[in-house]
């Protein structure tokens, strides 16, 4: 049996501007093409039937960050039915439906989903590969070429519960 993994060890925190009564967030279901664990923090993006898939690449399309993981018991409950089964543990959200932040919203994120690999000065463009080990992790992109995530703000920082984080402020830039 895999280990239980700490809840403030993979997550999407904001520094600045959510919550907020403008603060723009979005809820609906994981395609059922994303079979592996999404973690708090991931990138991921709507398909056509508007759900979400994990990663942009090179693609057009309008960044989110996922605030939960997708195997949350709030997002997913395989428990019996409690209508027929006692003591079943009953979701605060029983739709199914994950919470993401939109890349257009005003707010200073930080993420534990990142490539580990790269450095974050500020200022770096982040992307989110499709595919692959880093997907859905924010990664260093390049300007007009990769669909831009967002921008490195304050570089790696601590999460608020002592693991490392990006900084970045979400800025959507469409590859030409």
């Amino acid at each position: 049996m895999a280990a239980a993994r700490l809840m403030t060890s993979k997550t999407l925190n904001a520094l600045k501007g959510w919550p907020q009564m403008s603060a723009v967030d979005f809820h609906t279901e994981y395609a059922e093409s994303v079979t592996e664990e999404v973690l708090p923090g991931s990138v991921v993006h709507l398909d056509a039937e508007g759900r979400y898939i994990v990663g942009v690449g090179t693609l057009a399309v309008m960044p989110l960050f996922a605030f939960t993981s997708s195997l949350d018991l709030d997002v997913v409950n395989e428990a019996p039915d409690p209508a027929t089964e006692k003591g079943n543990w009953v979701p605060f959200n029983p739709t199914g439906q994950a919470m993401t932040l939109v890349a257009v919203g005003a707010y200073e994120l930080v993420t534990t989903a990142y490539d580990e690999d790269e450095t974050y000065p500020p200022n770096t463009p982040l992307t989110s590969p499709l595919t692959g080990a880093e997907a859905g992790k924010v990664t260093p992109g390049t300007l007009y070429t990769d669909m831009i995530v967002g921008i490195v703000s304050r570089g790696v920082v601590d999460n608020g519960y002592g693991y490392e984080a990006v900084a970045f402020w979400p800025f959507p830039v469409f590859p030409s």
